[in-house]
């Protein structure tokens, strides 16, 4: 089923197709949105988990090291922020397209760009607010003991025509971004 997820501060909302809100991060079961799940769809990086992930894979090589000597634990760290926001810079592409925004703008109007029409450029390159996303659905066997393919014959897709949305261990939504 697809849907639009929208973010604003850390709450997150669930919009069907025609703009009904019908789960929240702040929700009941089955009408709850995990913020984690929901971080990862908008690219959030969760730096507690990083943390431990990277010191269960690398600590060790650590564990010897001066309490007053965290300059390797620092360069670590600082490369791993640069890996992490690589893409969040602007690229030389990026700044093209700026400036050839600017020069059609002059050379179209005869004018400095407006500012609505700046500001709606400038928008483009923001994080969104808004995605595209499928709640993740299932066959409604009972007790959930079976999957697509088994009873129904389906192969890849399900077609069952009473599907109920797949929740997670804390009941949940299952929310998979759409690529567009």
């Amino acid at each position: 089923m697809k849907a639009r997820l929208n973010r604003r501060d850390n709450d997150y909302w669930l919009h069907n197709e025609s703009g009904e809100t019908i789960a929240s991060s702040w929700g009941v079961p089955g009408k709850k949105l995990s913020i984690k799940n929901c971080n990862e769809i908008f690219g959030e990086i969760n730096i507690e988990q990083l943390a431990e992930d990277d010191w269960d894979i690398y600590g060790e090589q650590f564990k010897n090291t001066p309490i007053w000597d965290y300059r390797e634990i620092f360069i670590a760290g600082f490369n791993k922020a640069m890996e992490l926001n690589k893409d969040k810079q602007f690229t030389l592409e990026d700044m093209r397209k700026a400036m050839d925004w600017i020069m059609t703008q002059y050379f179209e109007f005869h004018e400095q760009p407006t500012t609505g029409r700046r500001e709606q450029y400038l928008k483009s390159l923001q994080q969104p607010t808004e995605i595209e996303v499928e709640i993740e659905m299932i066959c409604p066997h009972p007790e959930d003991t079976y999957r697509c393919g088994l009873q129904y014959g389906c192969d890849t897709e399900c077609y069952h025509p009473n599907k109920i949305p797949y929740l997670d261990s804390e009941g949940c939504l299952i929310l998979k971004k759409i690529n567009l």
